[in-house]
């Protein structure tokens, strides 16, 4: 990991009327690494996310995007540069389409001006459907869902939906990926197969991830770096097992 962070955040604020929901909290993600995001429940995480990847605009602070300043783009330009995705605690998916074609149209909607381009007559056409299909099936087969990628995906469960919505968002091949508890909802086998994922998708592709979630367990197996916010404020930074141990997050987050 060298050169500048791929996400850098900085003094980042925001109040909604007299709740300051984030003060004043700056983070930053290394190119390659899994950071994770962690605190008690309204703590600040979701909004903090908000503000950084467009959703809210920060009332002060900054964030940076590979060197880039950010700030106050919406979440829709940013997603369509494709450099940085998040996702959100609610998962969604084409129902109606198949495993391998929502992951299809994720690309279009990331490599192709209009859906007409994409799926038009001609050889043009045929040469974009052939590569997205490529790409589409390697990321199918890296998740686990190559034995069920001609089902509806509304036919699928909630944990693989979840897999096709991750997978979906590494077909415009992102520099990092914000995941809001990308295991809440799932069981054991599925959670699994997401951190096999996520790991895969980072080793082998280079994506850099910053992750909100509450199960320690996969915090401790995946993250790098841990973050912990307490009440709209940074409270500790530092090593997975290092976080845990510390009795300040303890009595915030823990419980003691």
């Amino acid at each position: 990991m060298t050169g500048l962070p791929i996400l850098e955040i900085d003094k980042i604020s925001k109040s909604y009327g007299a709740v300051k929901a984030v003060s004043d909290v700056s983070l930053h993600v290394n190119r390659g690494e899994i950071a994770g995001l962690i605190g008690p429940n309204g703590s600040g995480k979701s909004t903090f996310f908000d503000c950084s990847t467009g959703l809210q605009r920060p009332d002060t602070g900054t964030v940076k995007l590979d060197g880039q300043d950010i700030t106050g783009w919406s979440l829709n330009r940013i997603a369509r540069e494709g450099r940085m995705l998040r996702s959100f605690q609610k998962t969604v998916v084409f129902k109606a389409l198949d495993v391998e074609e929502n992951l299809i149209i994720a690309g279009q909607m990331f490599t192709f001006p209009s859906l007409l381009s994409t799926f038009g007559i001609g050889r043009m056409s045929k040469q974009r459907i052939s590569g997205l299909r490529d790409r589409a099936r390697e990321l199918i087969k890296m998740a686990g869902l190559w034995d069920v990628r001609h089902q509806p995906a509304g036919n699928l469960s909630g944990g693989q939906q979840k897999l096709i919505q991750f997978a979906s968002m590494l077909m415009p091949e992102p520099k990092i990926i914000l995941l809001d508890e990308p295991m809440a909802g799932i069981n054991p086998k599925i959670i699994e197969r997401v951190i096999e994922t996520i790991l895969y998708a980072n080793r082998s592709l280079g994506v850099s991830f910053l992750v909100i979630e509450h199960n320690i367990d996969v915090v401790t197996s995946i993250c790098q770096r841990v973050v912990v916010l307490d009440q709209g404020k940074k409270l500790v930074e530092g090593l997975p097992h290092d976080i845990i141990a510390d009795e300040r997050v303890r009595e915030a987050y823990l419980g003691g």
